[in-house]
C-alpha cells in the first residue's frame, strides 16, 4: 500500500495507509519514502510520487526509518519528471532566505542622509512603465486596520510588498501603533529574496519624503520648525528635516499630551536647537516657516489648525494626511499642493483622507527631475499632503539587505 504522510510534531512521517485492524494487532513500522528518479525520463509510479501533494516542496527522504526532518525539507519548485539533473540541482542549491529582524535593521546605523539618499535616486531613475504604487486597505473599525502596498523597479531589479497592521489600542498594551513587514523580491524570477522588519524602515523613509519635499518646497533661509502632534513621525522627522534645513535654529511643539511635546522639546536641545512647547496650535502655525502635523489616525480626532493661519512662505508637511487642518477654505488660503506620487493617487481613485481633494500641482518625480521647479516665490504658501509611496519601501529595503550583506548581519531561513 503506498506511503502517506502525516504530520508529526514538526516532522513528517511516512507510514503506509492503515486498515482497519483489531486492538490486538501490533502497528506496522514506518516505511521510508520512495525518492523519485529525476533522469528517468518517464512518469514515475503512482506511488512514488505522494510528495507531490505539496507543491512547494521538494522533499529528501531522511536515513531515519522514514523521518524527514525539518532540515530535509527544501521549499522550491516542484520536482517534475521533465525536470533535468542539472534543474534539480539548482533548486536545491538556490540561496537561502534572508530574515533580517528590527535589531538587525536598526544595527544598521543608517542615517537620514542614506534613506534620502536611495530614495531620491530611485524616483530619479524610476522606469515609468511600471504601474506600481498600488495599495489595499481592510477597515476592521474605526481603530485597526490592514494594508498592504506593492511596487517593482525594473532598474533596481527589485519588487515590494508591504503589509501594516495598525491598532490605536496599542498604546495601551505597551506597543506600537503600527507594525510592518515587508517582502522583497527579485524582479526577474519573482522569488522573494528577504524578508524584513517594516517598522524602522516605515518611520524613517516617511521621513525621507518629508526631507525631499522640504527641499523642494521650504522657503531658503528658514528658521523655524513647527510640530503638530509628538509621537514617534514626530521625532524621525525632526532629524529629518534638521538634516536639510541649514537655517534652521528653532523647533516649537504642540501635543494634546505634554509630555510628548516636553519629549519632543527635550530632543529638540539635545541637537542643538531653541526649543518651546506651545498650547495654541494656530500660534505655532503662524510663526513656523516649515509645519509639520503627526497627528494619529484614531477616531475623535479633529482638525486643530485654519488655513488661514499658515503664514506667508511657510510650507506646511502632512505626514498625517493633513489631518490637522481644517478642510474649509483651504484652498483660499494655500497656494499650492504636491504629493509624494501623483500618478499612484490617480490610479488608487484618490484618497479621501487626504485633506486637499482638488487639483495638486506635482509631486517628488516632477520635482526631482526638474520638471517642475518646487517653490516658486518666498511668499507661497504650499503644502505636501501624502500618503506614502511603496517605491520608498522599495528603495530602502533595498539599501538595508546591501548594507546587510556587507556587514554580514540577518539570518539566512531555509526556502
Amino acid at each position: 500500500m503506498p506511503p502517506t504522510w502525516r504530520p508529526c510534531g514538526r516532522q513528517w512521517h511516512a507510514s503506509p495507509t492503515p486498515a482497519r485492524r483489531s486492538p490486538d494487532t501490533p502497528r506496522a513500522a514506518p516505511v521510508p519514502h520512495a525518492v523519485p528518479p529525476r533522469d528517468s525520463g518517464r512518469r514515475p509510479a503512482p506511488d512514488t510520487m505522494r510528495h507531490r501533494r505539496f507543491p512547494r516542496a521538494v522533499i529528501k527522504a531522511s536515513k531515519k526509518n522514514g523521518w524527514v526532518d525539518g532540515a530535509s525539507l527544501r521549499r522550491g519548485p516542484c520536482w517534475s519528471p521533465r525536470m533535468t539533473d542539472s534543474q534539480a540541482s539548482e533548486t536545491l542549491q538556490e540561496p537561502g532566505l534572508l530574515y533580517m529582524s528590527s535589531v538587525d535593521v536598526e544595527a544598521l546605523g543608517l542615517t537620514p542622509a542614506d534613506l534620502r539618499g536611495a530614495i531620491g535616486d530611485a524616483v530619479r531613475r524610476r522606469s515609468h512603465d511600471i504601474r506600481g504604487g498600488l495599495k489595499t486597505r481592510v477597515q476592521v473599525d474605526e481603530t485597526r486596520f490592514f494594508m498592504s502596498m506593492s511596487d517593482a523597479d525594473t532598474v533596481l531589479g527589485l519588487g515590494v510588498t508591504k503589509w501594516i497592521g495598525y491598532s490605536a489600542a496599542n498604546a495601551q498594551r505597551g506597543l506600537p501603533a503600527i507594525s510592518a513587514q515587508i517582502i522583497l523580491s527579485d524582479a526577474d524570477t519573482a522569488r522573494p529574496v528577504a524578508i524584513m522588519d517594516g517598522s524602522w524602515i516605515t518611520t524613517h523613509r516617511t521621513a525621507a519624503l518629508s526631507a525631499l519635499a522640504a527641499q523642494a518646497l521650504a522657503r531658503p533661509g528658514g528658521s523655524t520648525l513647527g510640530v503638530l502632534g509628538c509621537g514617534v513621525q514626530a521625532h524621525s522627522n525632526l532629524a529629518a528635516l534638521a538634516d536639510v534645513l541649514p537655517g534652521l535654529r528653532k523647533v516649537r511643539a504642540f501635543s494634546r499630551s505634554t509630555a510628548s511635546a516636553e519629549a519632543l522639546a527635550d530632543r529638540a536641545r539635545d541637537m542643538g536647537f531653541e526649543a518651546e512647547v506651545m498650547q495654541d496650535p494656530e500660534a505655532l502655525a503662524g510663526t513656523s516657516d516649515v509645519v509639520v502635523s503627526c497627528l494619529p489616525s484614531i477616531d475623535g480626532i479633529t482638525p486643530i489648525v485654519r488655513s488661514q493661519a499658515l503664514k506667508p512662505g511657510a510650507l506646511a508637511i502632512g505626514v498625517d494626511l493633513g489631518r490637522a487642518w481644517q478642510r474649509d477654505g483651504l484652498s483660499d488660503h494655500v497656494d499650492g499642493f504636491f504629493t509624494d506620487d501623483l500618478a499612484a493617487l490617480e490610479r488608487n481613485g484618490g484618497n479621501p483622507s487626504l485633506a486637499h481633494q482638488g487639483r495638486y500641482d506635482g509631486d517628488l518625480y516632477a520635482m526631482l527631475s526638474g520638471a517642475h521647479p518646487g517653490r516658486e516665490s518666498d511668499t507661497q504658501r504650499l503644502m505636501f499632503l501624502f500618503p506614502g509611496m511603496p517605491l520608498a519601501d522599495l528603495a530602502v529595503a533595498r539599501l538595508v539587505m546591501t548594507r546587510a550583506a556587507e556587514r554580514g548581519l540577518g539570518t539566512s531561513l531555509m526556502r
